[in-house]
């Protein structure tokens, strides 16, 4: 038994190691996220717009916008620097219907902050998997599963019957 905590232990450094990296202090997370944007992420609406604004939260400099349309190629426009915090992209009024990503960069005290906000005008390409998808993969999993209690009751009951007949005399605890 003493060969298997080794590994354990392991495992359980990389955890904590993990979960100490991913639970950062806020300030530094900070930089990494925006106040708000107009459309919202994630937004889905009918009527064509043709500006989208974010706002950064804090004073930012050197903001970079770019509007990626649902052909993964550039929407052209211009970025307006609407006040310290707030950045605008005007473009065309949209005509193709899809997802569009917005990505954005800019300088906040030193520290860079760049992501993405994502939007859908009209229907979304491919709405995901349908319902016979997600029967099939549950019937999957219960299957799984239920192959998976077979073999270990069927495991305990051989350790139940070895014990029950003496064969089991050294047990490390």
């Amino acid at each position: 038994m003493k060969g298997t905590t080794a590994p354990v232990c392991r495992f359980l450094v990389a955890v904590l190691v993990v979960a100490a990296v991913l639970s950062a202090s806020p300030a530094v997370r900070a930089h990494d996220e925006i106040e708000s944007s107009v459309p919202e992420h994630k937004a889905q609406f009918d009527d064509p717009i043709s500006e989208v604004t974010i706002n950064f939260g804090e004073p930012v400099g050197g903001v970079e916008l770019a509007l990626v349309g649902p052909d993964d190629r550039d929407v052209p426009g211009e970025v307006l620097i609407v006040s310290k915090i707030e950045a605008k992209f005007v473009f065309e009024p949209l005509r193709v219907e899809g997802e569009y990503f917005v990505r954005y960069l800019a300088e906040e005290d030193g520290h860079l902050i760049r992501g993405a906000i994502t939007f859908v005008y009209g229907d979304r390409a491919g709405e995901g998997a349908g319902s016979l998808t997600w029967i099939l993969f549950g019937l999957f999993a219960v299957l799984i599963l239920a192959i998976g209690v077979f073999f270990s009751s069927r495991n305990v009951k051989k350790l139940a019957g070895g014990a029950e007949g003496g064969e089991l005399t050294d047990v490390e605890v």
